[in-house]
């Protein structure tokens, strides 16, 4: 199965990017872990994403399209990448999602990616 893993940060952690003298420390742990799952054959994808203060919010009521600048979550966590893996099921999926740095002051959203009949 198809597993998307959504890693939540901390506005603290994201503020890791930006510092220079702590960023390669940072990333290391990230590096490291797309590392484990390439080499465990289950990445099937990733990115990092931009800040939160970078996203754009779109909504549509009443037929009339809103946008909105930043985030609009009721979380101090923010969206900071993903990871799609295969894996056989939930619960290795969600040994992964606990190695995940994310998971360590934020946290990691397993979920199973819907499988629609006729695509692949």
């Amino acid at each position: 199965m198809k597993i998307m893993l959504l890693a939540n940060e901390t506005p603290q952690d994201f503020a890791l990017r930006d510092n220079k003298d702590k960023f390669d420390a940072y990333m290391g742990e990230w590096y490291a872990y797309g590392d484990a799952l390439k080499n465990e054959g289950v990445l099937l994808d990733g990115a990092a994403l931009e800040p939160p203060s970078s996203a754009t919010v779109v909504s549509v009521r009443n037929g009339e399209r809103a946008v909105e600048d930043g985030p609009f979550a009721d979380a101090k966590e923010q969206l900071g990448g993903f990871f799609i893996i295969e894996a056989p099921d939930m619960n290795t999926a969600s040994r992964w999602a606990a190695k995940c740095p994310a998971a360590k002051t934020g946290f990691v959203d397993a979920r199973a990616i819907m499988e629609i009949e006729g695509e692949e």
